[in-house]
């Protein structure tokens, strides 16, 4: 049986399916509040009343104002309405990355408007209405599904995550090639026009979680967080690529074979692995969502740089993050400086 998401009130937890919804639309220059006040306003000819809806306080009153001008709505409007909502729903979608992204997070679920008063646009409240607003957006939806960056990451929930440094709010995704589940952490207020400072962390349970000092990454994960803080917003992205990409386990080995004097790159070669075998591509699903268009990177590995360049991500400028040098893990911080070119200042690893 197919699943089925039934919508209808804007407010509500799939509240953005509907027209009512708050998602400004720009057309020739013009600002449109919610797809319902541009719908109910093609309805007229006269350039009066559609102003009058366009500006109209709420989509609501939108939709009486349309009601109230009942007796001026153009001839061929019942044949061309269909068209109307199409277009703009399928601009709503492609103006606001966001909505875009939660559409296409919806899988292949049903999408079915619970409208007791519309027979043909919603179910008519019995499920035996036509449904056809939920059939444009599922429409809308393989549209979206089918390319990048909405195909590459599927959104699945978000809430507070409080913190020793404050309060960030964490977004859960799914990488739809590999079903690896990734974080979002974001703090503050970003700001569409300014690049955030953010960091693209990889996953190290030895070192985030179990505070070994084999590495830096507990550390730098640590100095991230305080930084985006301090900044007054920005992401940590905590991506699930463990071990540079090897996974947990072959970590371990790779760990061993270091026990036995073989570098990082060296036991990880002896592994049959490349020295890194990370992929961020799909990092662009997640930025889009977050609706960041260019970045201040925390990072000191150029080789990242270039692969999210590589992947399409902007990179307005790279912050450094040197941190956590200790007796245990300095010969790993030269080696990552000496053969994978991490940028670290000679005073932190000499």
């Amino acid at each position: 049986m197919v699943e089925e998401i039934q919508f209808y009130e804007p407010d509500e937890l799939h509240g953005f399916l509907s027209n009512f919804s708050p998602s400004p639309i720009t057309l020739s220059n013009v600002v449109w509040p919610t797809s319902e006040h541009y719908y109910q306003a093609q309805k007229f000819d006269d350039p009066d009343i559609q102003n009058e809806i366009l500006h109209a306080p709420t989509p609501d009153e939108a939709f009486r104002l349309s009601r109230h001008y009942a007796n001026k709505v153009k001839k061929d409007w019942m044949d061309v309405r269909h068209a109307v909502m199409r277009y703009i729903v399928f601009e709503k979608f492609r103006q606001n990355n966001q909505l875009a992204h939660l559409l296409v997070s919806t899988g292949d679920k049903l999408l079915t408007e619970h409208s007791h008063k519309d027979s043909y646009w919603g179910d008519g409240g019995d499920g035996k209405g036509q449904n056809e607003l939920g059939k444009i957006l599922m429409e809308v939806r393989d549209y979206f599904a089918e390319r990048e960056p909405y195909n590459l990451v599927h959104f699945v929930d978000s809430a507070k995550l409080p913190t020793q440094w404050g309060t960030f709010q964490m977004y859960g995704f799914v990488e739809q090639s590999t079903g690896k589940e990734h974080l979002a952490l974001v703090y503050g207020e970003l700001d569409a026009n300014q690049p955030p400072l953010i960091r693209l962390h990889s996953e190290c349970l030895t070192g985030d979680a179990l505070f070994s000092a084999r590495c830096d990454c507990g550390f730098q994960l640590s100095r991230a967080m305080e930084n985006i803080v301090n900044a007054g917003s920005g992401v940590l992205f905590y991506l699930r690529q463990e071990g540079r990409g090897i996974g947990l386990i072959n970590k371990i080995r790779a760990y061993h074979l270091q026990d036995n004097g073989a570098d990082t790159v060296e036991a990880n070669e002896a592994l049959g692995f490349a020295a890194d075998m990370r992929d961020y591509s799909f990092c662009r699903g997640m930025l889009s969502f977050l609706n960041i268009k260019s970045v201040n990177l925390m990072t000191n590995n150029p080789r990242k740089v270039k692969a999210l360049e590589k992947a399409g991500i902007d990179i307005n400028k790279r912050v450094a993050l040197q941190e956590g040098n200790n007796p245990h893990n300095n010969g790993y911080l030269k080696t990552k400086a000496a053969k994978l070119g991490h940028m670290f200042d000679d005073a932190f690893i000499k």
